[in-house]
Parts: C-alpha cells; structure tokens; sequence
C-alpha cells in the first residue's frame, strides 16, 4: 500500500468547561426556521417556523416548536442557559446535555413538548452556551518519504502518537472472471479481463489489474514474497499451463501519481480458479521417400508441445542430421475480439480458399475442436458458455453470420469481430 503521510499528534485532552458563546435573537430577525450555525462552534435548530420581531420578545411560536443547541466539530456542549423576557427565565433557564432543547408554543417557553415545566415567555431572547474544545493538536511534523517508505520528525518534550495515513485503494468496477476449457498449452486467454474504476470524472483509471498464476494454491506468505515484476498486467493465457485446475492472483496496482488526487494504494489480493482442458496433440512424419524401416520417431503421434521426441536410424548411411520442419499453420481467419472485450482474445476460424462457412466447418476439424459450432442457423463460439455469434464490419454496419450467408464463400476481404464489440 502507498503511505500518504504520517501525522504526529500528542494524546489530546478536552480543555475545562468554559462559555463558548452567547447568541441573542435580536441580532438574527431573519432566522425563523432550519437551522444556522453560529462561529462554527454551535448549530441552532427549529423544527418548524417561528417568529421573531427583532425584539426583546426573542425566538417565540404560536404553534409547538422545538428549539435544540448542538456543537459544531470539535466542540462539546455542556449545558446552556436559556433566557426570556418574562418568566422564571428572565435571569436564565440552565438545561444540561450536550444537544439542550426547549419548545416554544402558543407564545410560551416549556422545557419539553409535554408543557409540564414552565421556563418563561413570549419567547427566547438569548442563549449562553458552555462546554468544551479539544485543544488543538501540538504534535511535529512528519517529513515522509514516498520512495523509501520512511520518515522523520524532532521529538518534542512529550509523548507521541503516530497515526499513519493512506491514500485510499483502487477499486474495480468489474473482477477478472474465469474462462474455463480452455486448452492447455496455448495461448488462449483464461480469464475475462478485469476493470477499474476510474479517478473522478476522468477518463483515467485509479490503477492497473495485475496478475499471477500458479499451478498450486498460494497462502499469503507467498503471495507477499512475490517480487513486483512476477505480477503482469497482460490478460493470463493457458501457454505455460498443464490440463487441470490453475489459480489466477490478482489485485489493482494502485496509480502512483505527484498529484495527491490521483494517487490511489494497491487493492487487496483476491483469487479465481480455473479449469483447463487437454492441450492439442500433434503428429511427427518423415518426408516422402524416407525409408519407414530404417527411420522411426518416437512418440509420433498424440504429441504434445514441449514433449521431447526420439529419432532413431537403423540403416548403414552416414547420416550429417536430421531436419525438423513445423508444418505450416492451415489458413485461417482471426475473429477479433477487439480491444479484449468479452476477455476471450481473438480466436482463430481455419478454412481453405473458395470454401463457405459451412464447408469449412465440415473439412476443418480445427475449428470444432476449439469450440466452433452453426448452432440455430448461426456461426457462434463455444454458444453453450458465450453464445457469441460474430459479424463482418462492413463501413460501420455488421451482419451475423447466419443462414443467409453460410453457404456462401468466406469473404477474406472484411474484418470479423464478435457481436457486441464496440468496432471503433
């Protein structure tokens, strides 16, 4: 977390009870409702409207009104005396508490709504309020220091309190969400990407979601040894996992910034799991006219990436080496998803020269293995976890690939996006 400041404050004390201030009503003809704050030490509240002549008549209601004293920040109330023309109260009405009240009606002062404890009339002319400030705080300056977390201030000849500050945590306005089935060993993304909040009413976000995953669970001990640049900001990906269950860490890196307001700590750390499929499997050939009886490779087949593979001669040649070719990737569309937007990535639709949808779904097996289906008349991706159908940008217009156009050759020529995503 980034550390804003740390402020040095002596234990505090409340100074004695002495009168904070006196109110008259003469001087404030034009307050008769609501409430006004006096010299930022004391509010006083109606809680109806009442009159005031600007008189020694004061503060007065024909109808039930509660007059209350309350202190401002940083001030207690005590007691206050209430004063009246006439009455008992003509040299002060003292009530305790720290929220004192009376209530004016039909021309009279009563302690209460209930009317039971004369105070005085027509009405309430001044008010002295006691109570207490908290004395201010008399402690150093801490001189902080971003970069290395530290800071330093003179002791004074009294004890202190240290209160740390922080600038507040970035905040996501979505989670990352898992993509599960994905297939192991490659480079499809495994999470839906997360969002951030952003600063205000900018643009600009109060931080970046970072990322970690493992093959095993993390306690918080590991979690927190993890050096800052094992985190990424990149959207994770299946390429380095195997078949089974992987567990994605994230947290928002809170913006760092020389502006106070655009300064934001690191979110906590949270956690998803996902599930993984099998990775892809492939083939190892010999070229045309080698001998099969002289040359074998072992595994040949159901081989997967990274797995290490034997090649073995049995015939009387000097041999000088053996090359390896990785055959060519088949043709292939990439259906964007632009701007990551549903968090997929883009996705590859494999297919050949001249064919129609509908052709290369039935001649590329590709294609259904990574999740492709005409589904309801409709191209869709993976329809029983998205339900995404895709379309082709045409100058701002789009059209799902539906009936209409499956049986029609694939146009190479436009730009394929899945439904939904802002194509600007």
């Amino acid at each position: 977390m980034t550390l804003v400041a740390l402020l040095a404050v002596t234990t505090g004390a409340w100074a004695d009870e002495t009168p904070l201030l006196t109110i008259e009503s003469k001087y404030y003809s034009s307050f008769k409702s609501g409430s006004m704050t006096f010299d930022d030490k004391v509010t006083v509240t109606f809680s109806g409207s009442v009159e005031n002549d600007g008189d020694e008549c004061g503060w007065f209601a024909f109808a039930a009104r509660t007059l209350t004293v309350t202190a401002a920040e940083g001030y207690t109330i005590t007691s206050c005396k209430f004063y009246t023309y006439e009455g008992t109260a003509m040299t002060g009405y003292t009530i305790e508490g720290e929220s004192p009240s009376v209530c004016l009606t039909g021309g009279t002062v009563y302690t209460d709504a209930s009317t039971s404890v004369f105070v005085g009339q027509p009405g309430i002319s001044k008010i002295e309020v006691y109570g207490t400030a908290a004395s201010a705080a008399s402690g150093p300056e801490v001189a902080w220091n971003k970069t290395t977390k530290t800071g330093t201030f003179t002791m004074p000849g009294g004890n202190v309190t240290l209160e740390p500050e922080y600038y507040p945590q970035a905040a996501l306005t979505a989670a990352p969400t898992a993509i599960n089935d994905v297939p192991a060993t490659t480079d499809g993304a495994i999470v839906k990407a997360g969002t951030v909040k952003n600063i205000g009413s900018t643009t600009t976000a109060q931080g970046t979601v970072m990322y970690y995953v493992s093959p095993t669970a993390l306690d918080a001990a590991a979690l927190l040894a993890l050096a800052a640049d094992q985190w990424t900001a990149d959207v994770p990906t299946a390429a380095h996992l195997a078949q089974g269950q992987a567990y994605v860490y994230y947290y928002v890196r809170g913006n760092d910034s020389d502006n106070d307001d655009e300064n934001f700590s690191d979110g906590d750390i949270q956690m998803l799991t996902v599930t993984l499929a099998a990775a892809p499997t492939y083939a190892v050939t010999f070229a045309e006219g080698t001998d099969p009886n002289e040359w074998t490779a072992s595994p040949n087949t159901d081989v997967t990436k990274g797995q290490t593979v034997t090649v073995t001669y049995t015939g009387s040649k000097k041999v000088i080496g053996v090359k390896a070719e990785k055959k060519a990737e088949a043709p292939h569309l990439v259906i964007e998803d632009k701007n990551n937007f549903f968090g997929i990535g883009n996705q590859k639709f494999y297919f050949t020269e001249g064919e129609t949808w509908t052709e290369a779904m039935a001649n590329h097996p590709e294609n259904a293995a990574a999740g492709w289906v005409i589904y309801n008349d409709r191209l869709r991706f993976k329809p029983d976890v998205y339900g995404y159908a895709i379309f082709i940008l045409r100058s701002g217009d789009y059209y799902i690939i539906e009936d209409t156009i499956l049986n029609q050759p694939i146009d190479t020529s436009k730009t394929y996006m899945f439904e939904g995503t802002n194509p600007t």
